[in-house]
């Protein structure tokens, strides 16, 4: 969910600069991720059951987990850019922190904190660090006979950078965004400990998709590197590869988006997953979704988030039939001023910057006639462009030093 600041218009003028795309917003070709999905779900795969460090896949983000943990081409949440796709954190604009809780299956808990900065210009960097515990485990040794409890437990830590690597300069909302990250795992069982330094990368391209909605597309591997090592043996790492698609619009005025991924772990088949979430008056949002493919973690999940200017609650129920519920609940502050506010740029203030960018190279070379044209089109698309404006003063003097 955006921050409500976002939306607000500036009273002074936004600084206009170059453009990366002729038509800025339009989608990356379907090629290129139509390719990277033949390439993410075709990767090696590890026997069912034979990835360590599994406590890694588990989703801490309640809106990811209520939309059924669909979102690799969503935004708008820090911990579920950090699950799901660390592409999407390149759309963060202000300095975020989020802690969560997650009260899962069997007594068993996890707790996570993350920060978000984002930089001048396109990057943001953001780290975290989770810990998950166990309760009392039985023990038993090779004939069957009780041996007393044992606890396990799990620790992550990781840091992920990512940037917006193409579209319109001035709005982070659309373009084409990449991340990757890096983070160590370390899991503990009867006194016994192994850890693993793993990788995460991922895409996402955001564009107009209509007069009222956008539309996105991502596609992520996670957990990739070395498996941890026990003992002797070495297991598969934990990794999964997504490919989703995400769609925003409007629902009386407010934002309704809907999710849908598909993923496959190196060790399990391809199931899918798919949410909504409908936000109402950029204060309430609520979010269902459904999960298939994972055994007893399939079904239906719920959950709400509540919004007050730059703090934000939410919440999250999954069933996992006999296992019982999971409970999942997260805290996020935004705050400081935003690095930039993003200006809309409709289809036509776009092309004209292109054409604007046309015209100076035009007299630079000395074509000035052709620069007066160019900057013409550019004042037809976009009357009140004062760069234009002035860029045309100084072509039509060009040119008549030229006549001359």
């Amino acid at each position: 969910m955006q921050n409500p600041e976002e939306t607000k218009k500036e009273a002074r003028p936004v600084p206009r600069g170059p453009v990366y795309f002729a038509k800025a917003g339009r989608p990356v070709p379907a090629f290129l991720f139509l390719m990277l999905s033949i390439l993410l779900f075709t990767a090696a795969q590890a026997e069912p059951g034979s990835s360590g460090g599994s406590f890694i896949r588990i989703i801490q983000s309640p809106r990811a987990s209520a939309m059924g943990e669909a979102g690799t081409g969503l935004y708008g949440d820090l911990l579920g850019a950090l699950a799901l796709n660390p592409a999407a954190l390149a759309r963060t604009g202000y300095k975020e922190a989020a802690f969560a809780h997650n009260s899962w299956l069997e007594g068993i808990s996890e707790q996570e904190l993350a920060y978000a900065h984002p930089l001048r210009g396109n990057g943001v960097l953001a780290g975290y660090s989770s810990v998950l515990r166990t309760g009392a485990i039985d023990s038993y040794n090779n004939s069957d006979g009780y041996t007393g409890t044992v606890e396990a437990a799990g620790t992550l830590i990781g840091a992920d950078c990512a940037a917006k690597i193409a579209g319109p300069r001035n709005d982070r909302r659309l373009g084409l965004f990449a991340g990757g990250g890096i983070k160590y795992a370390r899991q503990t069982l009867a006194g016994v400990s192994a850890g693993a330094v793993l990788y995460d990368v991922g895409l996402l391209s955001v564009f107009r998709a209509g007069a009222a909605g956008m539309m996105a597309l991502g596609v992520s591997a996670q957990s990739l590197g070395s498996g941890l090592k026990f003992d002797l043996q070495r297991d598969h790492p934990p990794s999964v590869y997504r490919a989703g698609a995400g769609y925003i619009t409007a629902l009386g005025g407010d934002p309704l988006t809907f999710a849908f991924d598909l993923v496959k772990p190196n060790d399990g088949n391809i199931s899918y997953a798919a949410g909504a979430e409908l936000v109402l008056k950029k204060i309430v949002s609520w979010r269902i979704g459904y999960q298939s493919g994972f055994g007893s973690e399939s079904g239906l999940r719920f959950g709400a988030g509540f919004m007050l200017k730059v703090l934000q609650l939410d919440y999250s129920m999954a069933n996992y039939g006999k296992l019982g519920l999971a409970h999942r609940f997260s805290l996020s502050h935004k705050f400081g001023k935003p690095v930039e506010i993003s200006h809309y740029l409709s289809r036509e203030e776009e092309e004209a910057e292109f054409k604007v960018g046309r015209a100076k190279k035009m007299m630079a070379e000395g074509r000035s006639y052709e620069a007066v044209l160019e900057l013409n089109e550019a004042l037809k698309l976009d009357p009140n462009f004062t760069e234009a404006l002035a860029l045309m003063k100084k072509a039509r003097l060009q040119m008549e030093t030229e006549q001359k």
